[in-house]
């Protein structure tokens, strides 16, 4: 796990961090993930025939996605950092999928730290390996702002909303 200040967060820039802990994807996940987003296609919820046609279900990949925050929290811990903001992605791609039953891991890397407000754009680069397969499911850079205090945030939230 990487500790550090929102002060030193720039030195880590460029420094891989990971891998997680292996995270089983059980269709009990993937029938949640379905359920709350009223997506229930059969590749993913349907055991015997996607087994049939895919050697098993396929997890969501958005679902995949929404793990790695989590994951992410795990091997990184700033210390300073009271509260941050999904800030959005410069890229998403998903190169393979997970099956029902594999187990992912998480690798991050540092791409940039850039001041913006009241607090600081965090860049990584996200990628989810899927255990036994060559290439990663998923690969994002992933942007986050980070706040050293709630306060400065709704202070910033207050600013950009008013009309022009």
């Amino acid at each position: 796990m990487l500790k550090t200040t929102l002060a030193d967060l720039h030195t880590h820039v460029g420094a891989t961090i990971g891998p997680s802990e292996w995270i089983k994807v059980g269709q009990q996940r993937i029938d949640g993930y379905a359920d709350a987003v009223s997506d229930h296609n059969w590749i993913h919820c349907d055991v015997p025939r996607a087994t049939a046609a895919f050697g098993g279900t396929i997890a969501h990949g958005l679902l995949t996605l929404s793990m790695a925050p989590p994951i992410a929290q795990t091997l990184i811990d700033i210390d300073d950092v009271e509260t941050d903001l999904n800030y959005g992605f410069d890229k998403v791609r998903f190169l393979s999928v997970v099956h029902g039953g594999d187990r992912i891991r998480l690798w991050l890397k540092v791409l940039e730290v850039v001041p913006r407000g009241a607090g600081v754009i965090l860049r990584m680069e996200y990628s989810i390996e899927v255990e036994g397969k060559a290439k990663p499911a998923i690969v994002a850079d992933w942007l986050f702002i980070l706040f050293p205090r709630a306060e400065k945030l709704a202070a910033q939230a207050k600013l950009e909303s008013k009309p022009d």
